[in-house]
C-alpha cells in the first residue's frame, strides 16, 4: 500500500513539474508545439488584405522630434525621477520601462513620471502577453487579449508615448492553461490588442509598438523566409502597423562568429518593406555587452547608428542603456554609475554616457532633417565588415549622374574605402538630392575627397548644430570621417 502511495505521489509530482515547465518555458513549449500543433511564423492563420484606414497611419512623432529610445531604467535607483532626468539629459526622448514590465516597476515608473516637470521624455509602456500573473497586463483568463481597457485606462497619461504590444512575435508562445494544446498565435494576439487601441478615441493617438525578430532568429533560415515573416506580420493585421521596428545585434565575440554577415541584408529587407508598405522603420542597436555579444565601443555604437540612418531609419533605440540585469550576465551599459545623482559631471556616469550624449545631438539633427526624405538607393564600396551578403557594391555611372557626383576618392591605409552611401529625395523635388556618406570601418579614421558635377550647388548639414552650410570648394570637398561616422550633403543644379 505504501509503495502505491509513493508511486502515485511520484506521478503527481512529475505531472506538476511538467505543467510548471510548460507554463514557464518558451523553449519547451515551442519544442512540444512543433510536434503537437505546429505554428508557421511566416504563414499567418488569418489574412487581412483590406486595411482599416485612419488619418494617422504613417507615424510621425507628435513632438516633432526624431525618436531616440532606450531600454531601460536602472535596476538600482533610489530616485527614479532623477534617473529619468539623467537619461533625458543624455539625449533620450523615449524610455521603455525596465525589467520587461514586471510589477511593481511600472507603478513606480508612473509615479516617477508624475514628478517630472517641463520634460519631453515619454514612456513606451510594455503590455506584452506571455501569460504571466504579475505582468502589467495579465491575460491568464483572457487568452486572446480581448479586454485590455483596464490597463490602457490606468496608464493613459500625457507622458505615455504608446504601448509596447509585443517583442519579437513568432515564437513567444505559451501553454496558457493545462491541457490546452492550441498555442497562442502571436500575430492574432497583436491584432486583437491593436484593434482595441486604434478603435478607441481615448487611445488611438498613441503608438502601438511591435518589435520584430532579426534575420538570424531560427524561424527564418534565409532571406526569402525573413521577407515572408515580415509580410505575414503585415497581412495578419487589420490596422496598418504604424512603425516597422526590428533589432539586430551584429557584434558577436570572435569565438561566437564575429561580426554577423547578414547585418546589412537585414537593413536592406526592412528598408524595402518599409517602402513597400509606406511605414517608417525603427531600429534597435546593441549598446550593452551580454551573452555572446562584445561590450561595444563608442565607435561600434556610432557605426550602427549611422548605418541605420543611411538606410532610412526614422527612429533609433539602444539596448541596453541603463545599468540593469547584471545578475543575468549583462556587462556594460551607457548609463553605468551615479544613476540617480544629477549633481555629478557627465563624464562620471560611465565612459559611454558623454560620447553617446553628443552622438544623440547628431542623431536628432540628422534624423529630424531626413524625416520627410525618402530613401531611394543604398550602395557600398566594399563588403566590409566580414563579407556582407546581398549588398549593392559599386557606384554606377547613372547614380553618379543623378546625384551630381563625379568621383569619390579615398586617402588612407588601404586601396579602397569602406564606405556606405545612402541616397535620399524629398517628394517630387527631383532637383535637390541628399546623400549620407558613412565610414563603415569603425576601427579607422579616413579622409574622403568628393568631386561634384560642374555647376552644382553643394551644401552640408552641420550635424552638431543642425545648420545647413554652403560648401564653397570649386566642385571639390574634403571630409574626415572617424570610425563609424557619417556626413550629410545636399546637392542641386545651379
Amino acid at each position: 500500500m505504501g509503495r502505491y502511495f509513493v508511486l502515485i505521489l511520484f506521478i503527481i509530482s512529475i505531472s506538476i513539474g511538467f505543467l510548471f515547465l510548460l507554463e514557464n518555458s518558451s523553449f519547451i513549449n515551442n519544442k512540444i508545439f512543433s510536434f503537437i500543433n505546429p505554428f508557421n511564423p511566416i504563414k499567418p492563420s488569418i489574412s487581412n488584405t483590406t486595411k482599416i484606414n485612419s488619418n494617422s497611419e504613417y507615424w510621425k512623432d507628435p513632438r516633432g522630434l526624431f525618436p531616440i529610445f532606450a531600454y531601460n531604467i536602472p535596476s538600482n535607483s533610489s530616485n527614479l525621477a532623477a534617473s529619468l532626468r539623467i537619461i533625458e539629459k543624455g539625449g533620450i526622448n523615449i524610455i521603455i520601462n525596465g525589467n520587461y514590465g514586471w510589477m511593481p516597476d511600472p507603478i513606480e515608473l508612473k509615479e516617477a513620471f508624475l514628478k517630472l516637470k517641463n520634460s519631453n521624455l515619454k514612456w513606451l509602456a510594455i503590455i506584452e502577453n506571455e501569460c504571466k500573473d504579475d505582468f502589467i497586463f495579465n491575460n491568464w483568463n483572457d487568452k486572446r487579449n480581448n479586454n485590455i481597457s483596464k490597463y490602457l485606462d490606468f496608464f493613459n497619461e500625457d507622458f505615455v508615448y504608446g504601448w509596447y504590444i509585443w517583442d519579437e512575435p513568432g515564437k513567444n508562445r505559451q501553454w496558457c492553461s493545462p491541457f490546452n494544446l492550441v498555442p497562442n498565435d502571436d500575430f492574432e494576439d497583436i491584432n486583437n490588442m491593436v484593434k482595441q487601441i486604434r478603435g478607441n478615441l481615448k487611445f488611438r493617438s498613441k503608438l502601438d509598438f511591435i518589435n520584430l525578430f532579426p534575420t538570424y532568429w531560427d524561424g527564418t533560415p534565409d532571406k526569402e523566409a525573413y521577407e515572408k515573416y515580415v509580410d505575414a506580420f503585415f497581412a495578419s493585421q487589420e490596422f496598418q502597423p504604424r512603425v516597422l521596428c526590428f533589432d539586430h545585434y551584429p557584434f558577436l565575440k570572435p569565438e561566437s562568429g564575429g561580426f554577423r554577415n547578414d547585418y546589412y541584408l537585414n537593413l536592406e529587407i526592412i528598408r524595402n518593406k518599409s517602402l513597400q508598405y509606406n511605414v517608417p522603420f525603427w531600429m534597435i542597436v546593441l549598446s550593452s555587452g551580454h551573452n555572446d555579444y562584445i561590450n561595444p565601443s563608442f565607435e561600434e555604437i556610432r557605426f550602427q547608428v549611422f548605418s541605420a540612418l543611411a538606410y532610412g531609419a526614422k527612429g533609433l533605440g539602444y539596448y541596453l542603456y541603463s545599468k540593469s540585469f547584471e545578475q543575468i550576465g549583462y556587462r556594460s551599459w551607457i548609463l553605468e554609475n551615479y544613476v540617480d545623482n544629477e549633481s555629478v559631471n557627465d563624464s562620471l556616469y560611465g565612459p559611454l554616457y558623454l560620447p553617446v550624449k553628443n552622438l544623440n545631438v547628431q542623431i536628432q539633427n540628422l534624423g529630424a532633417f531626413l524625416i520627410d526624405y525618402k530613401s531611394v538607393k543604398v550602395i557600398h564600396t566594399t563588403d566590409f565588415p566580414n563579407f556582407q551578403k546581398h549588398i549593392n557594391i559599386g557606384f554606377p555611372d547613372s547614380l553618379k549622374k543623378t546625384f551630381l557626383i563625379d568621383s569619390i576618392l579615398y586617402k588612407g591605409k588601404n586601396s579602397q574605402a569602406d564606405l556606405l552611401i545612402g541616397f535620399f529625395e524629398k517628394g517630387n523635388n527631383s532637383n535637390e538630392k541628399v546623400l549620407l556618406i558613412v565610414n563603415k570601418n569603425f576601427k579607422e579614421n579616413i579622409k574622403v575627397d568628393l568631386k561634384f558635377k560642374k555647376n552644382s550647388s553643394v551644401r552640408k548639414l552641420d550635424k552638431n548644430s543642425g545648420k545647413i552650410e554652403k560648401v564653397d570648394t570649386d566642385n571639390f570637398c574634403y571630409i574626415n570621417l572617424e570610425g563609424g561616422e557619417g556626413d550629410l550633403f545636399l546637392l542641386s543644379n545651379n
